[in-house]
Parts: structure tokens; C-alpha cells; sequence
């Protein structure tokens, strides 16, 4: 295996030019000539450096994830994903929905779960949360319930709570889910399975819990993200 270059500044001032003129068929030309060796640099520089400088050009970067992705996944999701978190968390751009959208007419079923394992975490909205798994997720509640405990968030909590309730029915399922929740041992989550708990009369469950909420306290998770963020916040 050949060694990571991360310092080639050629190749990152002719990468830097296609990026800045927005030219990305000449930008996948480019990288598809590329040795081996420089294909891999290429990547750091583009992960790590040159695709987070694009805060001011939001078409220019979701334009090259859509050209470069599409062709080949394998070589440039991570990459782009990397940027992304970057410039969203940084608060500096926000999701393409319409490019995601047409990324996943084309994304493999391990570019999905990557996608999302990837993102689910870090976007800030249920809205967000919900278009990531429409695009990216069957409708089958098991597999999105999935992405949303591994994301661990509060706008995948409340989004659990959503898809949970339209299974209130199989005690035994929640109970799983429960637990699951349980043994990721931060606060959060295990406000959450309380809450479960609560609101699906679950029984006893294989834990203490120090948010116990009143009845009138449970019905106020029906109204909105607001009230639920409350509640489940309060200790």
C-alpha cells in the first residue's frame, strides 16, 4: 500500500482552479488521470481542505457532489461527507435536499448507510432528520429506528418517539428498544427510555431512571419537537 501524500501544492493549486472557475467535468477528468498515489492525496486535500473552503459557493460543492459522488461512491462519499460536516456544523450551508435527492436515485445500499450513520448525528432539525431518511431509508420502522438510536440526538429521539408510537401495539419490540437505549448510557438516552417507558407502559425495565414524568407531563409529548426537547431535557 502506497504512503498518504497530505503536502502537494501543484496538485492542490490545480485542484483549487477547477473548484474556484467551477468546472467540475474538468475537475472529474483531472482526478480520473490521476496516479494512485495522487488520486489518494487529492482526496485528503479535498476532504480536509479545499471542499470546507467552498462556505461562500454552495452550488459549486454540492454541484461536484452530485458529479463526482454519482460516478463513484467508493472514492469520493467519505470525502464529501467529511466537507459537509465541516461547513454545516460550522453553520456556514445547509443541506441540498434536491441534490441528495438525486444522489440517492443512484446510491447502493451501502452508500445509504453510510450516508446516514454519517449525518443523522449532526443535522440540527427534525425536518433535516426526516429527509435524510425518506431519501435514504425504507419506510419500515425497524430500519429507521436503527439510524435514529445510533444517531443518539434530540431530533432523532423525537423522531423515534414519532415512528414508535405507530407501533405502541408490540410491547415487546419497545421494550428492546428500550434497553438499547439504556445500554448507550448517556443521560439523553436514557431519558428517552424512561419516557418509553411512561408513555407505553412498559413495565419495569433492568434500570433506575431519574426522569420520572406525571401524566399530564407525558401528554405534552404529543404537541411539538419544543415540548418534547422540554421534557425529556428537564433532568
Amino acid at each position: 500500500m502506497s504512503i498518504l501524500k497530505r503536502h502537494n501544492p501543484v496538485l492542490e493549486r490545480r485542484l483549487q482552479a477547477y473548484l474556484v472557475a467551477g468546472d467540475i467535468q474538468g475537475l472529474r477528468s483531472f482526478l480520473e488521470g490521476l496516479s494512485h498515489q495522487d488520486f489518494r492525496t487529492a482526496g485528503f486535500l479535498l476532504g480536509e481542505k479545499l471542499l470546507s473552503e467552498l462556505a461562500n459557493s454552495e452550488t459549486v460543492f454540492w454541484n461536484s457532489f452530485l458529479v463526482l459522488v454519482s460516478s463513484n461512491s467508493k472514492a469520493y462519499l467519505g470525502t464529501f461527507l467529511k466537507a459537509a460536516i465541516t461547513l454545516y456544523s460550522a453553520g456556514q450551508f445547509k443541506l441540498d435536499v434536491l441534490t441528495l435527492q438525486k444522489f440517492a436515485e443512484v446510491a447502493s445500499p451501502i452508500d445509504c448507510r453510510k450516508l446516514l450513520l454519517t449525518l443523522l448525528p449532526v443535522v440540527r432539525t427534525v425536518e433535516e432528520v426526516r429527509s435524510l431518511l425518506h431519501l435514504f431509508c425504507s419506510d419500515d420502522i425497524p430500519a429507521q429506528a436503527f439510524y435514529l438510536l445510533s444517531a443518539g440526538t434530540l431530533p432523532c429521539y423525537y423522531e423515534l418517539f414519532q415512528q414508535l408510537k405507530k407501533m405502541e401495539h408490540d410491547t415487546k419490540l419497545l421494550r428492546t428498544y428500550s434497553v438499547q437505549l439504556m445500554q448507550r448510557g448517556d443521560n439523553l438516552s436514557y431519558n428517552m427510555a424512561s419516557i418509553l417507558q411512561s408513555y407505553f407502559a412498559l413495565g419495569e425495565l433492568p434500570g433506575t431512571f431519574s426522569l420520572r414524568l406525571r401524566d399530564y407531563e407525558l401528554s405534552r409529548l404529543d404537541g411539538s419537537y419544543e415540548l418534547f426537547k422540554k421534557e425529556i431535557l428537564k433532568i
